[in-house]
């Protein structure tokens, strides 16, 4: 079989809804990766028979593997197997052996099978049954000219399983993979890597690159063909050139995240870390100990959203209240001086704001946020405005006061 080019179909009603989203692609597309196939499409459908029939016959049209997930159950809306089997104009045809092995599941659990299950054992004329050793759904595969179609159930661990013993065995040996690396970028907005990066994307031949925003950092994703074990030579170069004009604002690669970098930092130099919040309630310390070993540095915070608390926990002086407001530098500074006496730390970190909707008049709209650092011999405050809503204001400004520390233990500014 020729599989160069896969498309993945996400099959279910419910995944066009608020509340779900597919899950099953990334694996996919990581799995195949590593085989050196590329995904050109992912597609999600909802369960009716001429949608369904539709996105299938598009996908055979330009892709040559096409993995669907979703819609082999037994209940009247799971309607994948119909929907292609009617578009291949291949008959359904009872397998027993299947029909057999539900029957022993619902027999070990002592329960009766319900009929509606034995169209689960209703496969396309000449299709593969692919064995589900954790459902009742098995998977199927079908050849249908030059393309492949291979079904699979939606829930994700019998989506693996079938997957890891019947799928992957089966694809063609490519010798290839791709290689992938994501570099996270503090401190820069969007337009501003994409401006500053811009000779290093004209410039990086087969490595691929996409540039994603998310709340107080950028990610650039790099992917590149490789042949086995090789090293990904082209990312290494990109990678090099990004470091080289964007120096200090890269903070972390793939899966690390600011808090964990933080935290290296502060084992490695023997520091300890504190903060005071208000707007983010929380939020800088969730991040914080959300790394496994954070009680090593991190000896506490005060969620400080009253400006008694301020005054009380804090040492906030009631004239910086009063004159300049709980949402100042001012206020950010003593704060972070407060928590760093507190807690006897060697670094403390603040943020009070207006994460929104309402904000403290003209000059401090929603958004509004002052952040403190306070360490030994140093202190800073930094004030911003930020878009988007209260939930994003409240993740950036986390994230900025940590960007903030991560910048003053390295001794760098911007």
């Amino acid at each position: 079989m020729n599989a160069s080019r896969a498309e993945f179909i996400a099959v279910g009603s419910e995944l066009l809804d608020p509340w779900h989203a597919d899950t099953n692609g990334a694996y996919l597309s990581r799995r195949l990766g590593e085989r050196g196939i590329g995904v050109g499409f992912r597609t999600v459908v909802g369960d009716t028979r001429e949608d369904l029939k539709g996105v299938f016959r598009v996908a055979l049209e330009r892709s040559d593997l096409i993995i669907a997930t979703g819609g082999l159950g037994p209940t009247i809306d799971d309607l994948t197997r119909e929907a292609v089997a009617e578009l291949l104009d291949l008959p359904l045809i009872l397998d027993e052996r299947i029909a057999r092995s539900i029957e022993e599941r619902f027999r070990r659990l002592a329960l009766p099978m319900p009929p509606q299950n034995r169209r689960q054992a209703m496969v396309p004329r000449g299709a593969e049954v692919l064995p589900n050793r954790l459902g009742t759904a098995p998977g199927l595969w079908l050849g249908s000219g030059r393309a492949t179609i291979v079904l699979l159930p939606g829930v994700p661990d019998e989506m693996r399983q079938i997957v890891e013993d019947s799928v992957l065995p089966r694809l063609p040996a490519t010798g290839e993979r791709f290689a992938y690396r994501v570099i996270k970028i503090a401190g820069l907005t969007e337009s501003d890597v994409d401006r500053r990066l811009d000779p290093v994307a004209r410039d990086a031949g087969a490595v691929a690159w996409t540039i994603l925003a998310a709340p107080g950092q950028v990610e650039i994703h790099l992917r590149e063909r490789v042949r086995g074990a090789e090293t990904p030579a082209g990312i290494d170069r990109v990678d090099g050139a990004i470091v080289a004009i964007l120096g200090a604002h890269v903070f972390a690669r793939d899966q690390e995240t600011m808090e964990e970098v933080v935290g290296r930092f502060l084992v490695n130099r023997g520091d300890s870390l504190s903060a005071a919040e208000s707007l983010t309630g929380g939020g800088i310390a969730e991040r914080i100990t959300s790394v496994p070993g954070a009680s090593r540095y991190f000896r506490g915070a005060v969620v400080a959203y009253s400006d008694d608390v301020k005054k009380d926990l804090l040492g906030v002086r009631k004239e910086t209240l009063e004159i300049q407001g709980a949402v100042s530098a001012e206020t950010a500074a003593e704060m972070a001086r407060g928590a760093r006496r507190a807690f006897g730390t060697t670094w403390a970190v603040s943020a009070t704001g207006y994460a929104g909707p309402e904000g403290g008049g003209p000059d401090r709209p929603p958004g509004t946020i002052f952040l403190g650092l306070a360490g030994p011999e140093m202190e800073t405050t930094r004030g911003l405005t930020l878009p988007g809503s209260r939930q994003t204001v409240r993740t950036r400004a986390a994230r900025t006061a940590l960007d903030m520390l991560r910048r003053a233990v390295l001794g760098v500014g911007g």
